[in-house]
């Protein structure tokens, strides 16, 4: 039998251990991608269009019952 690997820890986004100006720079890091992510959010969101009729709820449609 194979041996079971180890689950990975993600990569902790600051650590104690860090120095400060690690500490800053990794902040810096992430406040840069967090721009970046609501950046290209925007442009998605102007790119869809509100009145397209696919998006739109349409309940669906009620059969009849038939006569037994």
């Amino acid at each position: 039998m194979s041996p079971v690997p180890a689950p990975r820890r993600s990569p902790s986004p600051l650590r104690q251990s860090d120095s400060p100006g690690a500490v800053r720079d990794r902040r810096a890091e992430l406040g840069r991608a967090d721009e970046a992510r609501a950046e290209q959010r925007e442009r998605d969101d102007t790119r869809n269009d509100p009145n397209a009729s696919k998006w739109r709820y349409q309940p669906p449609q009620r059969k009849e019952k038939e006569p037994v």
